[in-house]
């Protein structure tokens, strides 16, 4: 498989799980039909739209870890899918939630080679193979250098520099607006990012020339496709700044 081939398969996938969850009505949304395999809970809508992705990515020879339910298929390429990121706000017709997808030729985060991430409200489109794109164009990281900066940061705790400090619950989403350059950082080390939710994002944001590390500013390269992260991404100028605040 190659990117273009995945590129195919992602947009496939992003039309159907939007088709599916659009048919159902709020009640049913937010209805629990389950538990997932980290044992939260498995909304009726998570389980539609994890549904009409393994249906189309069963076709394929992959192996797919979901949020979910797990492993499944079997294949050289490994594929990490959160078919929904922004389970609330899709409940609540808040317009950001995605599907995410990350592209593998292993379990490891280093080997990626291609990640797609869809806003399934806005129909915004972000992808990266050797490069990071929003609807076909080029991404770019912000050149911003001082902490008087744009923020996304899970539950800080404690007074900070920064000029705006946002939270909007879809880690896939909010990193792609540090690739585009919207706002200038992504923090979450809380330890409960799962690898589903943002792997897809990580690689994009780097592919826009950003640089993602945990908070010790440890490279995320090792980490496996069923492991949680703590993330703190950014514009290269920023990120030591940014290691020496947080910790």
């Amino acid at each position: 498989m190659d990117a273009r081939h995945a590129l195919s398969i992602s947009r496939s996938i992003a039309k159907e799980v939007k088709k599916t969850i659009e048919k159902l009505n709020n009640y049913e949304k937010g209805k629990t039909v389950g538990f997932g395999v980290d044992g939260g809970e498995t909304k009726l809508i998570d389980f539609m739209a994890e549904k009409a992705a393994l249906d189309i990515l069963k076709k394929e020879k992959l192996t797919v870890f979901s949020e979910e339910s797990g492993f499944s298929g079997e294949g050289d390429v490994f594929v990490a899918l959160d078919p929904l990121d922004g389970t609330f706000n899709a409940e609540n017709n808040i317009p950001l939630y995605s599907v995410s997808l990350n592209f593998s030729f292993s379990e490891k985060l280093k080997d990626t080679f291609f990640a797609y991430v869809y806003n399934l409200s806005t129909d915004d489109e972000y992808y990266a193979d050797v490069k990071a794109y929003k609807n076909g164009k080029e991404l770019k990281v912000s050149d911003v250098e001082s902490l008087f900066c744009n923020s996304i940061f899970y539950y800080p705790t404690k007074v900070l520099p920064f000029k705006r400090i946002r939270v909007f619950g879809c880690a896939s989403l909010e990193l792609c607006m540090v690739a585009s350059g919207v706002f200038d950082c992504f923090i979450d080390i809380r330890n409960v990012l799962r690898f589903v939710d943002a792997s897809a994002a990580i690689y994009i944001v780097e592919k826009a020339g950003g640089k993602v590390t945990d908070e010790f500013g440890k490279p995320l390269s090792e980490k496996k496709i069923d492991e949680r992260l703590n993330v703190v991404a950014s514009n290269p100028k920023l990120h030591k700044k940014i290691l020496k605040m947080v910790l």
